[in-house]
């Protein structure tokens, strides 16, 4: 994976965007398939930066079918769906997908509950949001299995009222608020 990102990262500072998504796009005809999959991800996120946000559905969605047990292509598809397609009814599907395999393999929970929890605010279905900021809290997380730190972003956006009051006062002490914080997607943890 850092060697694909490496050899991206060479070209973004050499072409300009399309010229860059050519060569991708060439070489997940050429690469080897362990390759292909990085690369996949990779094209997929430049097609929604050059604006062609549904041609990077089928790419997801071939992933998604070939690896059952990878997270970042569905939790990716998701995040497609809530912010560039704004479609988080559609995003809640996907994140749920996301969610089957976290809870199978272990990996990424508290990631793609991050996501479901960012769909859920976008919804405005507080209830959920609150059980999800539950489960969220309640997660063992182990160093040698991969999964990201605590967030507060989708609390700290969160109307007065739309969270549980209980579980809002918890979720302040799982992952508080840091008084220097200008950006506060992210606490200690």
């Amino acid at each position: 994976m850092r060697r694909i990102y490496e050899w991206v990262g060479q070209l973004r500072s050499e072409l300009p965007l399309a010229g860059v998504i050519d060569a991708v796009s060439q070489r997940m005809q050429t690469g080897d398939s362990e390759d292909q999959y990085d690369l996949a991800l990779y094209f997929a996120n430049l097609l929604v930066e050059a604006g062609r946000d549904r041609e990077a559905l089928p790419i997801l969605d071939e992933m998604i079918g070939r690896l059952p047990d990878d997270l970042r292509f569905p939790i990716e598809k998701a995040t497609l769906y809530l912010y560039f397609l704004k479609d988080p009814e559609e995003a809640l599907r996907s994140i749920d997908v996301a969610l089957q395999r976290a809870c199978r393999t272990g990996f990424f929970r508290r990631e793609a509950l991050g996501v479901k929890a960012r769909i859920l605010l976008q919804l405005g279905r507080g209830e959920q949001l609150s059980e999800v900021l539950e489960e969220i809290m309640s997660l063992q997380i182990t160093r040698d299995i991969p999964d990201i730190g605590r967030e507060r972003d989708f609390v700290d956006r969160a109307p007065p009222g739309l969270i549980r009051e209980d579980v809002l006062a918890r979720y302040n002490q799982f992952c508080p608020k840091r008084p220097d914080d200008t950006d506060a997607d992210a606490c200690d943890g």
